[in-house]
């Protein structure tokens, strides 16, 4: 697969052009030569430049620049591709898969020791908790959730029970 970017395309990429939108909107206010405070409209960051951190955690736990951190680089007119990880990285990306991957064998042909055939076993000790189980997920804090569409009108932001457009009438519908 060819990419063009500094960083690979599905990971450090779509995440980092998503939060150079963000931090186009965003007041940069310098507290000395490696601390600056963001003033975002909800939720203000102190990024400090030299440690690679920021208040928002986002910076410090991906190890990618978060919008207050890009809010900063453009700000000092600095690349906020450098910021990132080497993990991030094209190079990196393309030596984790640099080497052939083979696939798993039939199970028939497996070879197991005689020692590790007698071994059972059981699944960890789970204690359940009283009341009725959580039926949805619950996405992790970098994640982004999924926003509904509308298949009557295809409109994000709403469902097709709640949908107020009106549909146009196609060829094949006609009036009585």
């Amino acid at each position: 697969m060819k990419s063009l970017s500094t960083l690979c395309p599905d990971l450090g990429e779509k995440k980092l052009r998503k939060r150079l939108d963000a931090a186009s909107r965003m007041n940069v206010v310098k507290i000395n030569d490696v601390e600056f405070n963001v003033l975002d409209g909800d939720l203000n960051g102190l990024v400090h430049l030299q440690n690679r951190s920021c208040t928002c955690r986002k910076f410090d736990l991906e190890q990618l620049p978060c919008k207050h951190a890009i809010a900063v680089c453009r700000h000092l007119k600095l690349n906020p591709y450098s910021f990132a990880s080497s993990y991030y990285t094209r190079a990196t990306w393309e030596a984790a898969y640099a080497e052939s991957i083979y696939h798993v064998p039939p199970e028939g042909t497996w070879v197991i020791p005689e020692n590790l055939k007698k071994v059972k076993i059981l699944p960890p000790f789970c204690k359940f908790m009283p009341g009725r189980r959580k039926t949805q997920r619950i996405a992790s804090k970098g994640e982004e959730s999924r926003q509904k569409k509308s298949s009557r009108c295809g409109v994000k932001g709403h469902y097709r029970s709640t949908c107020k457009q009106s549909v146009p009438l196609t060829n094949k519908q006609h009036v009585a």
